[in-house]
């Protein structure tokens, strides 16, 4: 199992312990002890997205211990992200833990952990002291395996000193602190008079791997600065370049800076950012860029999608995530969004990216309320294909909305069950709604079974008798899937219906088969 699994299967662990059993001291030292082993293994980011708890990426079962407490933790204190550094200590980890379990606003990070507040991110002890005072509880730097007992009712009765913040090197070329983080590299404070421009040139042409780190540092700033500016495509136009230099790096530290850079700039208020720019004349980078961020970046898409009202706009955010193949999962949840058009939108999506996964929650949406959620759900199931949608497809044959009725048929046309002709030849007795009718005869014909083409013959021929007279507009509907079928028993009855009497059906007929004439048919 991976070790950031199983560090967030422990700190889920340790979180219902602060929430539910606050006196079992045993069980969180016990708790404490394997996420400090576990923290030297590496890196872990836990994540909040679309209500699955997440370590470095991978959701993590709802039903183990403690994941529904932080998932819900996390959204009352507006926190998508907590990440932990491989330094990062027990006493780091219990305090993260307790703020988690406390009031909405407490939560504060610790060294070696980092808590996303949607744009902002709180680093290190040096960034929150310079944002605010520092709220942390005046913990000894605990070792492995130390806890205290009653931690909250002992944090309780002590004051809560204000942490100075350690000095930050003003120059490039001051000494880096050798404190061994992994987010060392963004500590130092640069100060540099290159403009962007420059410093992008420096990025694609440096080749010393020291030289290329500091530039990462600085170009990470600015588009920082950028944004803070709203200066849009610039933070677009640094964040590709990072991206496309990345490609070449070959040196362990240079990749892991790398990196580093970009989980750095993957933040709400950037990616915002470079959405913006898919609709402008940065679209191949803001791709690029959201395509590297992953389900960061698609769900920055989604959300831009959902807010969107321009048709020509958000037909540009639904090309881009179908070309990023990616923001699955948070399309799945939005199924269930209360907003009709958010639903019909991710069940649209959901379909062109043929999401598979998608086929239960998208069956389930064939009861939606809303007839516009209902045709989308079908359609992406249409283009799904799979064997447990064809019932679903079937029973959309008897909807009550005239459209699903014919969407249904359109999308039985495209399936290879053996009796589908039986299936729509029933439905078309049933039938009373005239376009409806016409749009199931339009499907017999691009069946072009033998059954279906017999009973598009018998419904373009004249009534025999003389009070007995067919609906002209049925039998046009006919002769229109004549057409379509191409058979020879098809042409045959479209030549002898060019000599009808009833001028409609005349006319129809002579142009297919004119048309069918041009086109080697």
């Amino acid at each position: 199992m991976d070790y950031s699994v199983t560090f967030a299967r422990h700190f889920a662990r340790l979180v219902w312990l602060l929430s539910h059993d606050l006196t079992n001291t045993d069980e969180q030292k016990a708790a404490l002890r394997a996420l400090v082993t576990v923290a030297r293994e590496g890196f872990v980011s836990l994540g909040e997205r679309a209500g699955q708890f997440t370590a470095n990426g991978t959701a993590l079962p709802a039903v183990l211990s403690g994941v529904p407490d932080v998932v819900a933790r996390m959204g009352v204190h507006g926190v998508k992200t907590i990440e932990f550094d491989r330094n990062a200590t027990a006493a780091d980890v219990i305090r993260i833990a307790r703020h988690l379990v406390g009031a909405p606003g407490a939560l504060a990070s610790g060294s070696g952990a980092t808590a996303h507040f949607g744009g902002m991110t709180a680093g290190s002890i040096a960034d929150v002291a310079a944002m605010e005072p520092a709220r942390v509880d005046p913990l000894p730097n605990l070792d492995f395996g130390e806890v205290v007992d009653d931690p909250l009712a002992a944090a309780a009765e002590r004051p809560t000193p204000r942490r100075a913040a350690p000095a930050i090197p003003t120059s490039a070329s001051a000494p880096r602190a050798a404190t061994g983080g992994m987010f060392d590299h963004f500590a130092a404070a640069r100060s540099t008079s290159a403009t962007p421009a420059e410093l992008l040139a420096r990025l694609d042409a440096e080749t010393s791997p020291t030289a290329l780190i500091d530039l990462l540092d600085d170009l990470a700033g600015r588009a920082e600065e950028a944004m803070g500016s709203d200066r849009r495509a610039q933070a677009t136009e640094i964040f590709h370049r990072i991206v496309r230099r990345e490609r070449d790096a070959v040196e362990f530290e240079v990749k892991r800076a790398f990196v580093l850079t970009v989980k750095r700039l993957t933040k709400p208020a950037l990616l915002h950012a470079v959405v913006t720019e898919l609709t402008r004349d940065r679209r191949e980078q803001a791709l690029a860029v959201l395509a590297r961020t992953g389900e960061d970046g698609a769900d920055a898409v989604i959300e831009q999608l959902a807010a969107e009202e321009g048709r020509s706009e958000r037909l540009q955010y639904f090309d881009a995530l179908v070309r990023l193949q990616a923001g699955v999962p948070t399309l799945l949840h939005m199924l269930g969004d209360a907003r009709w058009y958010v639903a019909r939108n991710a069940a649209a999506l959901l379909g062109e990216m043929q999401a598979r996964e998608a086929e239960k929650p998208l069956t389930a949406l064939m009861h939606h309320d809303d007839e516009r959620v209902r045709h989308a759900a079908i359609v992406a199931l249409m283009r799904l294909g799979t064997a447990r949608s064809f019932p679903t497809i079937q029973e959309a044959l008897r909807d009550r909305a005239p459209t699903m009725r014919m969407q249904a048929a359109a999308a039985l046309v495209g399936r290879k069950e053996s009796n589908i002709t039986a299936l729509l030849l029933r439905a078309l007795d049933e039938e009373r709604d005239d376009e409806v009718v016409a749009a199931f005869l339009i499907a017999l014909g691009r069946l072009a079974t033998p059954d279906a083409v017999a009973r598009l013959i018998a419904t373009a021929e004249p009534d025999k008798g003389l009070f007995r007279k067919k609906p002209v507009a049925l039998r046009v509907a006919a002769v229109q899937g004549l057409s379509e079928a191409r058979t020879q028993e098809a042409l045959d009855a479209l030549k002898a219906l060019q000599g009808d009497k009833d001028e409609d059906v005349r006319a129809t007929a002579v142009y297919a088969l004119g048309r069918l004439a041009r086109r080697g048919g």
